[in-house]
């Protein structure tokens, strides 16, 4: 029960809902063929988009962090140094398939959630709070949340429409502050 965890108003159609309860994630994989490695570096973090430039790498120089498979349309976020905003929608299929680094949350998102609306969610000065909290964030040099604190993270979730016009909005008006 989240009852107790609840910090604010929402509207009525909209419910609150751990992170975790949202989302799917694939299993980790070893590398057995050429692959597209996305790290945290592979984010522009400004932007919030993956860079244009691909990795190839071949599965004998794997990294050991090479683990996670990601398609068009997942949501990464950096569970290391969270505060920096490593996040991203995977927006292209790419040369090969893509393998991210396990120092993200590579998150699928199922029908009825959208991916812009997350990524939204995951970098709001709300979420931000919860990622970054001492007790969340361990370490000092290379502060990380883990998986298990990080999918207890609550979300607010508006009917999909909804979710349109909120990320609508924000596109709206960030074209507007980054073009003044």
């Amino acid at each position: 029960c989240i009852d107790d965890e609840i910090p604010f108003e929402i509207p009525d159609s909209w419910e609150w809902a751990r992170l975790g309860s949202l989302v799917l994630n694939r299993p980790q994989v070893t590398p057995d063929n050429s692959f597209c490695y996305i790290d945290i570096g592979s984010i522009d973090n400004m932007s919030l988009q993956l860079s244009s430039e691909e990795t190839v790498i071949q599965p004998n120089n794997a990294p050991s962090r090479a683990r996670k498979p990601v398609e068009v349309g997942d949501v990464l976020y950096s569970t290391v140094r969270p505060y920096l905003h490593n996040a991203c929608i995977v927006d292209r299929r790419m040369s090969c398939p893509a393998i991210a680094s396990t120092g993200f949350a590579a998150m699928v998102c199922p029908a009825g959630l959208s991916s812009a609306y997350l990524l939204a969610c995951m970098v709001s000065p709300f979420f931000d709070s919860y990622a970054n909290d001492l007790d969340n964030a361990k370490g000092v040099a290379y502060p990380a949340i883990n998986d298990t604190r990080l999918y207890r993270g609550l979300i607010s979730v508006p009917p999909q429409a909804e979710q349109t016009r909120i990320t609508m909005r924000i596109d709206e008006l960030l074209k507007r502050v980054t073009n003044q």
